[in-house]
């Protein structure tokens, strides 16, 4: 690790950052999990139902996030100590061009149906628009310290962005990109979700170990949870019933009932889980950062890893390409 954030919260989740995007046919025929790994330089593609690896494409080193284009055909990888972010042709598998993008790039998210790209720099202290063609800046807001994590909920048009070292989430109106409201958290907010509809984000707060919801038609905080030690990603499924959480230190993933906000399950994953996702079909998929691999769980069934997929060292962050 060579940086700050990489010791204390590992890169965001895209797939709780963004919808699902379609990928090509070639990819099987069940949803596809995009995973970045930090220490190998890699994107691996992986089809979740077969749990089967589909390919690896190296990257610029110490990729952090990553965030697909609505048509699946296009990734995009941030790289904070390069100062960098590449774009990923998915068929071709390879990186097609990187470019420089703010101090420390760090969380992702694709806006405009893939015309424009949101970044948070992580030592800037800013939510940064570009131009995902060119790479270039249009807009930036300042927000607060060491931003991690970002969601978009496009019927709003707002953007959700982790203020780690603030202690919390940074409210950004995208069309005129200014800050528009400040919501207090637990401690070291990192992975944000929202729900289906737009009306929650669950934010995951590492230090405090607790998790956040915050009703956004207010942008307050209307309850806070208990849920496990070091929690890093969070994700919500499609149905938005089921919120799961991972908890790194405790080397497991609970499942959170969203219309009782009691924690009706937990499962063991693997060493250090961060990164997780849900698929349209209910397949939780998480990254086990120390022991470089996937774990898959049905959340239809009693919650356990069903399989563990070998994927490049050091997996942090997912997001989910559905077919």
């Amino acid at each position: 690790m060579t940086r700050r954030y990489a010791g204390l919260a590992g890169p965001l989740l895209a797939a709780a950052l963004l919808a699902p995007a379609p990928v090509a046919a070639q990819e099987g025929p069940g949803p596809v999990a995009a995973i970045v790994s930090q220490q190998a330089g890699a994107v691996t593609l992986v089809d979740v139902r077969a749990a089967r690896r589909l390919a690896e494409i190296k990257t610029p080193r110490v990729p952090a996030a990553l965030a697909a284009a609505p048509d699946g055909r296009t990734l995009y990888v941030t790289h904070p100590d390069l100062g960098l972010v590449s774009r990923i042709d998915v068929a071709a598998r390879r990186v097609e061009t990187s470019f420089p993008v703010g101090k420390e790039p760090f969380g992702i998210a694709v806006i405009e149906d893939g015309r424009a790209l949101l970044i948070s720099d992580w030592s800037a202290d800013a939510l940064i628009r570009f131009d995902a063609a060119t790479g270039r800046e249009t807009a930036r807001a300042a927000i607060g310290r060491s931003p991690a994590g970002l969601v978009v909920e496009p019927r709003s048009g707002r953007a959700y962005v982790a203020d780690r070292e603030s202690n919390q989430i940074s409210v950004v109106d995208i069309p005129t990109m200014r800050r528009v409201a400040v919501v207090p958290t637990g401690k070291a907010p990192f992975a944000l979700a929202l729900s289906p509809d737009g009306g929650e984000l669950f934010v995951a707060n590492v230090q405090s170990n607790d998790l956040s919801i915050v009703e956004t038609a207010t942008t307050h905080e209307v309850a806070r949870i208990r849920i496990g030690l070091m929690p890093y990603g969070v994700a919500v499924s499609a149905d938005g019933a089921t919120v799961a959480v991972t908890n790194q230190q405790s080397g497991k993933v609970a499942l959170l009932d969203r219309a009782t906000r009691k924690v009706i399950g937990e499962a063991r994953t693997g060493d250090y889980p961060e990164g997780a996702a849900i698929t349209t079909d209910g397949r939780l998929v998480v990254a086990n950062w120390a022991d470089d691999s996937l774990c898959l769980i049905v959340l239809s069934e009693p919650p356990s890893c069903r399989q563990h997929v070998p994927v490049a060292t050091g997996p942090r962050n997912i997001t989910i390409l559905a077919p």
